[in-house]
């Protein structure tokens, strides 16, 4: 017994990696041809770079699914060459005997949250360096800091992309050399015809005077596109980033439904992969499909999943769904599904 589990863990790891490393490298490949004219050098090195940069990403994206497959077939393998009734009839347990697989689950599980975390957002940061150019800003923790097209230095408390508004905005304007006007904002509106500051105060340095305006037009400032390539985005976040973020955008009074959803989701989708590999067990045992059958009932379940998952996504971007309703009722709808059918698994 202890043996065949050393065996189906190793038949299960291997079947994990060839699928979670196929199709990851195979999405990272068409990431690249899509953006393969962004490339000033097209270098066998710089394309392989930006592809090694985008897997991990793409590795999180593709374990739920290679759990779910690796699951499948090799409890599918067992039913069909009859290793596992062979078990049942010397007195194992099934649960018992695929028990490592399912603690393995929580691991990878573990894993796709410490990959999304950690090493996915730098590695998505340098892919898009290597294509869109190094960041012209400093963005750290929602404050972002750049030279705006007329020489002066701004800086924005929190800048949101969805509804293109900032609150506490501070622009340095210098001559010759010199800081020369300050000018302090509550807010700015990009519309049109360019910015619009509210509340601003005008310190002219030159003059040793301070002047206040409801609001104040501003054309020769910072484009909106300028600002969104600027600004990271949630896949450029660890969690922790993305916590202070949504915090700073609450502070400043922007309500940005999708960063909240955003936040949920980077929770949710990893906690999946551990009952995807129980779901696979209990499918593949209580029905006794292997080969084809069992690869064609892994997909089918894969777009039911994403379909489900994007889905409840896309209602919670929407604000049909709260952000943690539609980040979880998916997963929790699978994990509930998968437990029921693994203790019903006949023994």
């Amino acid at each position: 017994m202890k043996m065949l589990r050393k065996y189906y863990l190793k038949e299960f790891l291997k079947a994990f990696l060839i699928v979670a490393m196929g199709f990851s490298v195979m999405l990272a490949s068409v990431d690249l041809v899509d953006k393969l004219d962004k490339f000033e050098v097209k270098s066998a090195e710089i394309l392989l770079g930006h592809m090694a940069l985008v897997l991990p990403q793409y590795l999180v994206y593709t374990m739920p699914m290679a759990s779910l497959f690796a699951a499948l077939f090799l409890a599918g393998q067992a039913m069909r060459t009859k290793e596992a009734l062979a078990v049942m009839a010397a007195g194992g347990r099934l649960r018992s005997l695929f028990l490592p697989i399912a603690i393995t689950g929580a691991f990878l599980s573990l894993m796709s949250f410490g990959i999304s975390e950690f090493i996915a957002p730098a590695g998505v940061r340098s892919a898009k360096a290597m294509t869109e150019g190094q960041r012209a800003s400093l963005f750290k923790k929602g404050t972002l800091w750049l030279r705006a097209e007329d020489g002066s230095i701004v800086r924005f408390f929190v800048y949101s992309k969805e509804t293109r508004r900032a609150r506490g905005v501070t622009i340095f304007r210098f001559e010759q050399g010199r800081l020369s006007e300050r000018i302090e904002a509550d807010e700015a509106n990009y519309t049109d015809e360019g910015w619009l500051l509210r509340g601003v105060s005008i310190y002219d340095f030159d003059e040793a005077r301070v002047r206040r305006e409801k609001s104040l037009p501003v054309r020769d400032f910072v484009s909106s596109g300028f600002l969104e390539k600027e600004v990271l985005s949630p896949e450029e976040m660890g969690l922790k980033d993305l916590y202070e973020y949504s915090e700073r955008l609450e502070k400043a009074g922007i309500r940005n439904i999708k960063v909240a959803v955003d936040m949920h989701s980077r929770l949710s989708y990893p906690f999946v992969n551990f009952f995807m590999v129980i779901l696979g067990l209990a499918l593949a045992l209580r029905s006794g499909l292997g080969g084809l059958a069992s690869t064609s009932l892994g997909v089918a379940v894969s777009l039911l999943y994403w379909f489900g998952y994007t889905m409840g996504l896309s209602l919670g971007y929407a604000g049909i769904f709260p952000p943690p309703l539609a980040a979880w009722i998916v997963p929790v709808f699978f994990a509930a599904l998968s437990v029921g059918m693994f203790v019903k698994i006949k023994e």
